[in-house]
């Protein structure tokens, strides 16, 4: 017999859906997201904000945080001028007292290529349904995250900032409803109208989530208030896993250094009653789990653990589950678990200065890496630069690698970063970015 696996935040959240938010309450809250452009690329020093709630940038891997907000549901924007040139972007935030509202991630384009759509969320019979989510997902783009709005009272939504001439998916969703499922293609400038109508709730069980996958990444700390801050870890994850996106994390090593773990799993096939994930976790490869999340988004295929407790060496499972709107009132409510996915955390990688005739790389022991890789750049490596050397192709167990590409500019300053993996390429670790004048 399945066992119904009980998630407790899951609902409190539900509860209050159809809630708004005011500025006059305790501003104890935080949102955090990253910033990316519509190739997924990361985006520094954006100014993010809440009208009323002061502001932030976002950092040199794309991530913000914005701490002191009121509980509520605000609308996060995003903006920043390149070559003379606006790119704005905008998502929604649910907060709630005393936590981090995690993954509110914003995509910017230029606004004279943008689009939007409005519209209504109503009931067979017509009615409003306040509180709903209307998310908005393109294939085509590798946006963050869905972009999404929640219902006012009349039923009411917008969403813009989406990029013109694409392909999307909108849903529209809200417990105790199925959902209603659209899509749409627009050009830019286009505000197109939509109205969804929700149906009777059915309860079927959903089929387990699959090919669960758990990547764990150790990097190096960087300022998460301010723009700035030397972490390749953008870069690398680019480079090794292009389909998910760096995210903000808060736990450290004993050296201050970030540990987070990211899961991934196939899209989940159309089904109208699917309103979101569960989350679990256990520590080592045997117990029972904890559900440690609710992610309330039917188009979601990741999600990145925030969770403080990660520490260096140690092992972690995950499983997850396909969530229905009846959750948690029937039997039905949640399905079984995924396949187990298994995530073990390495330490922190130092890299010592390089050495010269011949130029050698060097690096410490203690890690836990049982592979090693240097990349060497000619600029910065951030998101989107491409090294111009690396052993990839073979990369050392060693502790030292010798340059061997061709020959350098002299006086001239060039970058690179090591990454260690163990575990067939799951467990990774970053070094800091680091430079030095070729002779």
């Amino acid at each position: 017999m399945r066992t119904l696996f009980y998630i407790p935040g899951l609902v409190a959240v539900l509860a209050v859906i159809g809630c708004g938010g005011g500025k006059g309450g305790p501003r104890n809250t935080e949102v955090s997201g990253i910033v990316t452009d519509i190739d997924g690329n990361s985006v520094r020093n954006a100014r993010v904000y809440i009208s009323g709630f002061g502001e932030t940038r976002s950092n040199s891997s794309g991530a913000y945080v914005l701490d002191n907000i009121g509980e509520g549901d605000y609308v996060v924007r995003a903006e920043i001028t390149q070559d003379g040139v606006k790119f704005t972007g905008s998502n929604v935030a649910r907060t709630f007292q005393n936590e981090r509202s995690k993954s509110v991630n914003v995509t910017v384009t230029r606004p004279s290529q943008q689009m939007k759509i409005h519209g209504r969320v109503i009931n067979r019979d017509g009615y409003s349904v306040g509180g709903a989510r209307v998310f908005v997902a393109s294939s085509s783009l590798d946006y963050a995250s869905s972009t999404f709005d929640i219902t006012d009272s009349d039923g009411k939504f917008s969403i813009d900032g989406l990029l013109g001439d694409y392909d999307y998916v909108v849903t529209a969703s809200a417990r105790g409803y199925n959902n209603d499922v659209d899509s749409v293609y627009g050009s830019a400038g286009s505000d197109q109208e939509f109205i969804f109508t929700l149906g009777n709730a059915t309860d079927p069980l959903l089929p387990a989530p699959t090919n669960l996958e758990a990547y764990a990444w150790t990097s190096p700390s960087q300022l998460t208030k301010a723009a700035g801050g030397g972490s390749g870890l953008a870069w690398a994850k680019a480079k090794y896993m292009p389909k998910v996106p760096t995210a903000k994390v808060t736990r450290t090593t004993i050296n201050g250094n970030w540990i987070e773990t990211d899961l991934f799993w196939d899209i989940y096939p159309g089904n109208t009653a699917h309103i979101g994930y569960g989350i679990y976790r256990r520590f080592g490869n045997s117990g029972s789990f904890t559900a440690i999340d609710f992610l309330r988004d039917p188009l979601a295929n990741l999600y990145a653990d925030s969770d403080e407790g990660l520490q260096e060496f140690e092992t972690w499972s995950y499983s997850i589950s396909a969530i229905n709107t009846n959750y948690p009132d029937t039997s039905n409510g949640e399905s079984d678990l995924s396949n187990i996915a298994v995530a073990e955390t390495l330490g922190d990688l130092i890299v010592n200065n390089v050495t010269y005739s011949p130029l050698t790389f060097h690096w410490s022991t203690g890690s836990g890496a049982d592979e090693y890789v240097v990349y060497l750049f000619d600029k910065y490596p951030g998101v989107g630069v491409n090294s111009i050397w690396s052993n990839s192709g073979t990369p050392t167990s060693g502790l030292n690698l010798t340059y061997s590409g061709s020959s350098l500019t002299s006086g001239k300053k060039y970058y690179y970063l090591v990454i260690g993996t163990a575990n067939g390429g799951n467990s990774l670790t970053v070094s800091p970015v680091m430079d030095f004048i070729a002779n």
